[in-house]
């Protein structure tokens, strides 16, 4: 059973996920970020470049999103009308024949099909990162508790993790025969296995007439603008996590939770009575001790159970994680040893990986295993601990040096990123010159000065522990260029200064 802590603070949210006392799952969210993952807009094209196959979408946001051309090819039938027109309403009558645009429009390239000021109809599915815009794509979805309504694809789908045949069969018979609109298709979430026949028609329902006032709202508005803002983090908790799994939720926000219950009355009213008000004195997340566990998630080294630990670096590119046997040497032959470090390593990487919302590239540098077999018990293990994960991913085998890549679907910004800016000090880098490299380069500026100015005193500031270290070390070095130059050196510390900065008066 899981529980779910809901802390509201003026500024940001935060949701954890805990199972048997473990912290599973951590959400934070900023009021003054922009949420824009799962909104649906209506834009303008601002630019279309073919040598990347894209196009630039003004969505209003600030940044352009990014939208890749095939994307709008593969749509393009239902979203546009003519070359011009966006088509928010009915859809242009299709060929009988082959099912799709009027013979004349599809003989065109999609590059001269599309052009810049034509309006359309986007979602974005993945969140601005750094000087990246927003990705967005016109495959429109509408989320529910059990479905996922698509408006421009006709596809009947269900979730891979409902494994069953006749639970399967059952749902597509009861999607299929839901009376979903000719060209809209849904696909059945791994909750919808727990759902009625009724349930899944009410949803359907529901999304239908959602859907409708989205288009409505985007036909009569000018472009770019907002056709549909996605739930914040609680309700968007509520309605993918909430289900008989859950012991409790625990809301320490009078407003937030009387929210929480209206939406939750409308979507799961059996499990209303598990959503409680928080009166506690102490803080909830203190009470919990969720605080000293997230603080854990920012910790670049994890300790494991057998004395191991995993090292869990960010790059520009990718996430490296290397794994250590640290402290644990076992007790039998090394290969049994190596296997049981990273066996317990692969279950607590999946861990932190959802815990951190890490996506993108992540390499996994396993300690190196001689047997093919526990090659393979190690790749299944972290296979398995991926079960309950809801982001896409692929894992690759791994490989004999034991590095295993896998990817992972990034949608919106990972807490590290929310709570954390780039170093000042070190720009980033993680690390500064040690003052005797400091001390070296501020000779060698100070030997250049020397050269080029005719003053007859000279003053070199630095930060009091790399003055100190010239004052006692580079002594000679500095007499040596008084005499040489004939001048007057003094040096001065300065604790205001980065351990970096020289400067020279």
């Amino acid at each position: 059973m899981r529980q779910i802590l809901i802390s509201v603070e003026p500024y940001e949210k935060r949701v954890a996920i805990i199972r048997k006392g473990q912290l599973e799952e951590f959400h934070i969210e900023r009021t003054d970020l922009p949420r824009l993952a799962g909104n649906i807009y209506k834009g303008v094209i601002e630019s279309i470049v073919p040598g990347i196959g894209a196009a630039f979408v003004d969505i209003g946001t600030g940044k352009n999103g990014f939208l890749y051309i095939m994307d709008m090819e593969k749509k393009a039938p239902k979203m546009f009308l003519e070359e011009d027109v966006v088509l928010l309403g009915d859809r242009p009558p299709l060929n009988s024949s082959q099912g799709t645009a009027p013979s004349a429009a599809s003989a065109k390239s999609p590059f001269e099909r599309f052009k810049k000021g034509q309006e359309l109809l986007v979602q974005v599915v993945k969140e601005p990162i750094g000087t990246k815009g927003a990705l967005i794509t016109t495959d429109i979805s509408l989320p529910g508790k059990y479905l996922v309504l698509m408006p421009f694809d006709d596809t009947i789908g269900i979730s891979k993790r409902i494994e069953d045949r006749q639970e399967r069969s059952k749902l597509k018979t009861t999607l299929e025969e839901a009376g979903l609109p000719p060209g809209m298709g849904c696909i059945a979430r791994t909750q919808s296995a727990k759902a009625t026949a009724r349930q899944l028609k009410l949803e359907i329902r529901y999304l239908l007439n959602l859907w409708s006032r989205i288009r409505f709202r985007a036909e009569k508005s000018k472009a770019p603008s907002l056709a549909y803002e996605e739930y914040d983090l609680p309700l968007r908790v509520i309605r993918d996590y909430f289900d008989e799994d859950v012991e409790k939720i625990l809301v320490d926000s009078k407003d937030e939770y009387r929210t929480i219950s209206r939406f939750a009355s409308s979507m799961q009213p059996r499990l209303r009575r598990k959503i409680f008000y928080y009166r506690g004195r102490t803080p909830l997340y203190e009470g919990y001790g969720v605080e000293e566990r997230v603080e854990e998630l920012f910790r670049r080294k994890v300790l494991l159970k057998c004395g191991g630990s995993i090292l869990i670096e960010k790059t520009e590119s990718l996430v490296a994680i290397d794994v250590n046997t640290g402290k644990f040497t076992g007790k039998r032959n090394p290969e049994e040893t190596t296997f049981k470090t990273n066996m317990e390593a692969a279950v607590e990487i999946a861990r932190q990986i959802m815990l951190r919302d890490l996506g993108g590239i992540i390499a996994i540098d396993f300690i190196d295993m001689n047997e093919k077999a526990h090659r393979r018990q190690v790749c299944e293990a972290l296979e398995n601990a991926f079960t309950r994960d809801k982001a896409k991913i692929n894992i690759l085998p791994i490989s004999q040096i034991g590095l295993l890549e896998m990817t992972r679907q990034r949608i919106r910004k990972s807490p590290e990123s929310v709570s954390f800016h780039e170093c000042p000090y070190c720009n980033g880098m993680g690390r500064v010159k040690t003052p005797a490299t400091i001390a070296i380069e501020a000779v060698r500026r100070l030997k250049r000065l020397l050269g080029e100015k005719k003053q007859r005193e000279v003053t070199l500031i630095l930060h009091p522990d790399v003055a100190g270290l010239i004052g006692t070390s580079f002594k000679d070095v500095l007499y040596a260029l008084q005499r040489n130059f004939r001048k007057v050196i003094t040096v001065k510390g300065d604790a205001r200064l980065h351990v970096e900065d020289i400067h020279l008066e």
